[in-house]
């Protein structure tokens, strides 16, 4: 435990001690199927951005966190998170370090980022402007940005109240982390249509709006991995051009097929 006399992590350090070996885990798992370079065409196989096929596009998604591409990342992230809440929770010891360091004016500009305002609004934003423009491609990002914000939102609500975790400041509802989830599953999303030069600050501020949420006694370290396990679930699937599996049985015979979009 740190006392008065203990001196604060350096950033690169704290990272290194509490941050890097999990998310060096995600970004292995992570599909190579993303673009490499910005200004990659990415463009998804339901091109349908109207408002009234929304719905359909989205509910069409959904079965797809069922996936075999995705069982890398929710492995990982499952370990991840049951490694962390048995054995370094309890402790928090990185709340500690985090408050060590002062960073209270960086965290509470991605503290706000995570409460959904300005990826929502950016999301609603590039769909409508898409529209306007009759940029079909810039229509589909705002549409699956929002689509991917919607699922994250409905999905941590239905953890949260399932599991019934108190968080380290006593309030309810602390697993997973939902500002953590929100800041994740923009980044599939723009990685997927700008590529990784867009990607990798977006997983930069995603990771640290968790690290924000930690230092502010709200979630603990196994609930931003929970989070971050479930925004890139969500963002990868909304935006994977994915094959539909279909399987038949029957009477002495069973039978998979794959049907690539």
């Amino acid at each position: 435990m740190l006392t008065l006399s203990d001196p604060p992590l350096p950033v690169p350090l704290l990272v290194t001690k509490w941050l890097f070996p999990w998310f060096l885990s995600f970004a292995l798992c992570l599909p190579s199927a993303h673009p490499v370079l910005a200004g990659e065409a990415f463009l998804p196989a339901d091109e349908d951005a109207s408002l009234s096929h929304f719905p359909e596009k989205v509910l069409s998604d959904l079965p797809r966190l069922l996936s075999l591409e995705n069982v890398p990342i929710f492995f990982v992230g499952s370990i991840a998170t049951a490694y962390q809440w048995g054995t370094g929770d309890r402790r928090n010891g990185l709340r500690e370090d985090l408050q060590a360091l002062d960073l209270r004016a960086v965290l509470d500009v991605v503290d706000f980022y995570g409460e959904g305002w300005v990826p929502g609004g950016a999301a609603l934003g590039t769909w409508a402007l898409g529209g306007v423009l009759e940029d079909g491609r810039l229509a589909c990002f705002g549409r699956d940005l929002t689509g991917s914000l919607l699922t994250s939102w409905v999905l941590v609500a239905g953890v949260k109240v399932a599991v019934g975790r108190t968080r380290p400041d006593g309030s309810p509802y602390s697993f997973p982390s939902g500002h953590t989830i929100t800041a994740f599953c923009v980044a599939p999303v723009v990685t997927r249509y700008f590529g990784w030069e867009a990607g990798v600050p977006a997983y930069l501020v995603a990771a640290a709006t968790g690290l924000a949420r930690v230092e502010r006694s709200k979630h603990y370290l196994s609930d931003v991995l929970a989070g971050a396990t479930l925004g890139i679930l969500v963002g990868e699937t909304m935006t994977r051009n994915d094959k539909d599996l279909s399987l038949t049985v029957g009477p002495g015979q069973a039978r998979i097929a794959w049907a690539f979009n």
